[in-house]
């Protein structure tokens, strides 16, 4: 912390930092979309539907002959569309008895961090929220993951990869995400059936070696069971590798610095991290009749699905 007065701990440089550490290691939403910095509330953003083959423009070119013109072509233009950034966020309060202790620094990092936790939860809830409502449905029918006699999860994602390949699209299932209560049942799927140990490893994948994920080989996909964000019975497919969302953020240069240095263990060692800020903001003052301090903590941000191909979600798990 700040060293001097009570009143140094009570910053936004002081403040972001402590809640980022916090926040961003449970950002798990954050892989699938790609962040955007605009310069107010209002911005602008373009959505593809058609992809380069289902154009309905495309050509196909003519042979070329010696002296000919090739002909002039045109293309459909992306629809672009206008949204806002939405706030929210938290207030928290410190007595003035917490502000004169000398265990004020203990107090705040506590409250901060709380934050921190709180606003990581509200950020992972309006991306899955964002990408679920803005996915494509899948034509496939899958098994009940929860009926062990014909459950048939592996088959079931093998199918999902091949729901994500789309012509003049770059899309690739990597990533699948389900309730936990699914992976539950994945998971004891892939410790009850009878293979050979290569074909368990090679295929089918091994339970137990990623904690809370498992990498199904013949699907060519993660699959990660999340206590809240999916609904038990559905599963939602992305690719980590191509984005098919934006996260539009804003950082009012009062209440935010638009990047953020913080404490954090890499490969065992502490290290200072830098990364953007993705909207994160403080503030505080102190109230009048009780002299009471107030601590506000808020992002700034809007989550739009630009490419809904590369999106996958339906029930039926």
């Amino acid at each position: 912390m700040v060293s001097g007065t009570n009143n140094a701990y009570l910053r936004s440089d002081v403040a972001i930092p402590i809640a980022y550490k916090k926040m961003e290691p449970n950002l798990f939403w954050l892989d699938f979309v790609v962040p955007k910095s605009e310069e107010s509330n209002a911005f602008m953003y373009s959505y593809d539907s058609s992809g380069k083959s289902g154009d309905s423009k495309k050509k196909t070119p003519p042979p070329y002959t010696q002296g000919q013109v090739f002909p002039e072509i045109d293309k459909s233009r992306r629809t672009t569309t206008a949204a806002l950034l939405e706030s929210n966020g938290f207030s928290m309060r410190l007595p003035r008895e917490v502000i004169r202790s000398n265990k004020m620094e203990s107090e705040v990092t506590e409250c901060y961090e709380t934050l921190g936790f709180w606003l990581a939860e509200h950020i992972n809830t309006e991306i899955s929220s964002a990408l679920t409502s803005g996915a494509t449905t899948p034509t496939w029918t899958p098994t009940d993951w929860g009926t062990p006699a014909t459950a048939t999860p592996v088959e079931d994602l093998r199918l999902l990869k091949y729901q994500m390949r789309r012509e003049g699209y770059p899309f690739r299932l990597t990533d699948a995400i389900v309730n936990v209560t699914n992976f539950g049942e994945l998971e004891g799927y892939l410790t009850s059936i009878d293979v050979s140990a290569t074909k368990q490893e090679k295929i089918y994948g091994m339970p137990g070696d990623r904690g809370d994920s498992i990498y199904i080989p013949i699907a060519g996909c993660t699959v990660t069971g999340l206590d809240s964000g999916i609904t038990e019975g559905y599963i939602l497919g992305a690719d980590r590798n191509n984005p098919a969302a934006e996260l539009h953020y804003y950082v009012d240069p009062k209440f935010g610095q638009p990047k953020v240095s913080y404490l954090t263990m890499v490969d065992g060692k502490e290290q200072v991290k830098t990364v953007p800020n993705i909207g994160m903001h403080f503030s505080q003052y102190e109230e009048p009749d009780t002299h009471d301090t107030i601590l506000q903590m808020w992002v700034e941000q809007k989550t739009v699905v630009t490419k809904p191909y590369g999106l996958l979600y339906d029930s039926g798990i």
